[in-house]
């Protein structure tokens, strides 16, 4: 590896194997003349002059360069960002659900208590781009047993909604939300009927 010290007023240069540091005013474009093309040849005793990518030449300093065996060599530009680079990736299409629209279907009929319909439908789903699903389901006078594998919350629509978990138990009724964590083996159940929209992450969780 060959080192040059090279120095342009106060502003001196070091040359590595054809890069150079401008070690006080790294961003500043640099004039280069015949003087300094001398004084890389004979002074310096080198034949190469690294030039940055905006620094200046003169052609009376080009044309010495070449009458000398001096080489010049410009360092590339620094590469920039293609668009394509920074461009985000696209959003998911926004989407909204009407719930007359929605048809719900039965559900886990081997679990669920005699004479309990267990209906639902999800209506956000990981192939809409969300990490979170959301959906909505019914059920009539009864239980139905399950083991969540995700969080999960509910906000009830119509009717009462209950969740038993062990010892622990808690009532909604329309307006109300809640949560029921991760890993909870609970009971659904209604003493009437009840109809809630469900928001469950990951997003699928029946799988």
């Amino acid at each position: 590896m060959r080192a040059t010290f090279l120095g342009f007023g106060n502003c001196p240069l070091l040359f590595i194997s054809g890069i150079y540091e401008d070690l006080e005013v790294r961003a500043m474009r640099q004039l280069f003349t015949a003087a300094d093309i001398r004084r890389v040849a004979r002074e310096q005793k080198s034949d190469l002059l690294v030039l940055g990518h905006a620094d200046l030449i003169t052609p009376e300093a080009v044309d010495l360069a070449k009458e000398l065996g001096v080489r010049l060599v410009r360092e590339p530009a620094p590469s920039r960002p293609t668009p394509s680079a920074t461009r985000s990736t696209p959003l998911p299409p926004l989407k909204v659900v009407r719930s007359a629209s929605v048809t719900l279907e039965a559900f886990g009929a081997d679990l669920a208590a005699p004479g309990t319909n267990v209906r639902l439908k999800d209506v956000v789903t990981s192939g809409d781009g969300s990490p979170m699903a959301a959906g909505y389901m019914a059920l009539d006078r009864g239980e139905f047993p399950w083991t969540l594998n995700y969080d999960e919350i509910d906000i009830v629509l119509e009717g009462e909604l209950v969740i038993t978990r062990g010892a622990e138990q808690m009532r909604g009724g329309p307006g109300d939300c809640l949560f029921i964590p991760k890993g909870s083996r609970i009971t659904f159940g209604t003493p009437s009927r009840v109809r809630f929209v469900y928001v469950t992450f990951p997003a699928d969780w029946n799988q």
